[in-house]
């Protein structure tokens, strides 16, 4: 991947980021683009970020997109009556029927 090497490169060049060093508007435009490039192939930003050598917590303020996603596509398999939902960090729901979980996710949208 030559266009990941050229990045991290630029960024490892670039020395340590805070407020009141921003990184060049043409480098910001390319990590945009190698993270929505990234992202749409199902990537977690934390992986981009580390890829990059940068945090992703920068990398998800410059994405919007990413910035309002919490939910990821879940897969809902019956066992008996009850659905259970393995979330992202640990987040497990259980005792739910699939109307309750329909309604948990309407709720929190």
């Amino acid at each position: 991947m030559a266009i990941l090497e050229a990045i991290r490169q630029a960024v490892s060049g670039l020395g340590r980021r805070g407020r009141g060093n921003a990184y060049p508007k043409g480098l910001r435009s390319e990590i945009v683009d190698y993270a929505r490039a990234r992202r749409a192939a199902g990537i977690p930003i934390e992986t981009i970020g580390a890829e990059l050598g940068m945090p992703w917590r920068t990398i998800r303020r410059w994405l919007p997109a990413v910035r309002g996603k919490r939910f990821r596509p879940i897969e809902i398999v019956e066992t008996r009556r009850e659905v259970v939902v393995h979330g992202p960090h640990g987040l497990r729901i259980e005792g739910l029927d699939v109307d309750g979980v329909a309604e948990l996710v309407r709720r929190l949208g």
